[in-house]
């Protein structure tokens, strides 16, 4: 008997760590992913105050470019007025997200994206004092400056 698959997007956030993560899992719509990410971001104070963590090597839909505009306009919205850095790790093992990275970077430009294809590796950086150190002991890094947000790429 085959177990049933159910797409979803799964939400946590840590406020001691101050990490949120994002795991759409399954063929989530854009619509789907982007909705119940706000949704999720409106119920934790100061939601920008926290790195994220976005998981998507499970993931089987799909965000045009479109969608990310949206995602960083909406992003905005909920953000203005603020000060802030952040720093948001993509765990992905699509090579097509090697290239995305950098021209998604300048949409947010309050935070510094690093692309990577380990979730522990992803979380060790978000976690780390020494961000640039820890990086650096990883191994290669490609790193692309977009306006104000970096944009980083582990290999």
């Amino acid at each position: 008997m085959r177990a049933e698959y159910r797409a979803r997007l799964t939400f946590m956030a840590n406020p001691e760590r101050r990490i949120i993560i994002l795991r759409p899992i399954g063929d989530v719509s854009a619509r789907d992913f982007i909705d119940q990410a706000f949704e999720h971001y409106a119920q934790i104070d100061e939601p920008w105050t926290y790195n994220r963590l976005t998981d998507v090597r499970r993931f089987t839909g799909y965000l045009s470019d479109a969608d990310v505009a949206e995602m960083a306009a909406r992003w905005r919205d909920l953000t203005a007025g603020h000060d802030y850095h952040a720093h948001v790790a993509v765990v992905s093992l699509d090579v097509i997200d090697r290239v995305r990275i950098p021209s998604v970077s300048p949409m947010f430009p309050n935070e510094t994206i690093c692309l990577f294809s380990d979730y522990h590796e992803a979380i060790g950086w978000l976690s780390a004092v020494d961000r640039a150190r820890y990086l650096s002991e990883l191994g290669p890094l490609v790193a692309a400056r977009h306006g104000g947000g970096d944009a980083l790429h582990i290999d």
